[in-house]
């Protein structure tokens, strides 16, 4: 379980939860997530639930990081979902049409109950 101020990771079952909390830039924050990812990334067929309730600000660098992680994930027959997003980062989603990209769920615990995520 990796845990610090902006990142919490912890296993349900077999799936992953990761909680991020404040701004995701581009920093060390922003590296930590994707080492995350990586690390899930190699278990194949995982669920890897991102919940962004806490998240205060995304930009570009954060974005591309996500996307690239989405491909390396799915390709390995995992998936990567976003749980618990803001209206102003819902709206991020849909102008850059990643809405379409990720499946979005109202929480954390909607996305753990999907029937796909048996």
């Amino acid at each position: 379980m990796t845990q610090n101020d902006q990142i919490t990771e912890r296993t349900v079952g077999k799936n992953l939860v990761v909680t991020l909390t404040g701004q995701f830039t581009g920093g060390e924050e922003s590296e930590e997530f994707q080492s995350i990812l990586q690390k899930a990334a190699k278990d194949a067929g995982k669920l890897i639930v991102v919940d962004v309730s806490n998240v205060t600000y995304i930009n570009s660098s954060f974005i591309g990081g996500l996307l690239a992680a989405h491909t390396s994930i799915t390709r390995r027959g995992g998936s990567i979902v976003l749980a618990s997003a803001p209206e102003a980062l819902l709206q991020i989603l849909r102008v850059t049409r990643l809405d379409n990209v990720f499946d979005l769920y109202t929480s954390v615990d909607e996305a753990l109950d999907t029937p796909t995520n048996d």
